[in-house]
This record gives C-alpha cells, sequence and structure tokens, in this order.
C-alpha cells in the first residue's frame, strides 16, 4: 500500500460524512477578536481539517484501536480550535500521524488482500 492510500481513502470518507452533517454542524467559525478570522482560506482549512480528524476519531473508537489523548476527540470543535494557531505543515503532519495509527491498527484486523 502506498503511504498516502490511506490518508486518501480518509479524506473520502470524511468528505461523504461530512455531507450527512446536520446543518447546523456544517460551519465552523472564527471568534470574532481572532484576527485569523479574516483569512477564509485558513478557516476552510481548518474547517477540512477537523472534519478529518473527527472521522479518524470515530474510526478509531468504531475499530476500537484504543488510541488516546487529545489528537483521538471525536469532538470536531477542538481540532479546528488547534488548527486556527497552527503552522499548515503541523497540521499536515498531525493528519498524517493519525493516518499511520490508524493503518497500524487496521492492519493488525487483517487484509483481504493476503
Amino acid at each position: 500500500m502506498r503511504p498516502h492510500h490511506g490518508l486518501a481513502i480518509v479524506v473520502a470518507f470524511a468528505i461523504c460524512f461530512g455531507a450527512a452533517l446536520p446543518a447546523s454542524a456544517q460551519r465552523f467559525e472564527f471568534e470574532k477578536r481572532d484576527q485569523r478570522g479574516n483569512v477564509e482560506g485558513k478557516r476552510a482549512s481548518c474547517e477540512v481539517y477537523a472534519r478529518i480528524a473527527q472521522v479518524q476519531a470515530d474510526a478509531n473508537q468504531r475499530y476500537r484501536c484504543g488510541f488516546t489523548g487529545p489528537r483521538w476527540t471525536r469532538d470536531a470543535l477542538p481540532h479546528f480550535r488547534w488548527c486556527r494557531f497552527a503552522r499548515r505543515d503541523s497540521v499536515r503532519e498531525e493528519q498524517r500521524e493519525r493516518a499511520r495509527d490508524l493503518n497500524s491498527c487496521f492492519d493488525k484486523l487483517g487484509d483481504f488482500d493476503d
């Protein structure tokens, strides 16, 4: 399996499930006093990051992987809030680390390609 294959699957999964969220959960906003709120690209990037993090955390629980800590909270809002002040490379690395952890968990569950 290519290293980015797992991340691509998680992203696709997040997009599918993101569309199913209720309208009240569809959009994250920066707080009015947050100067970064004026940058739509950062808000959009953090919203997508938070949704992917939530899907990854849900998979952690669903498949009983056992990962814990702030990285694995199922509430998207803390992920969004962390992202606001994180550098893009840090955001990408955090996503990759969760994907790597999940892939190691899934490998233990077995693979139909064997």
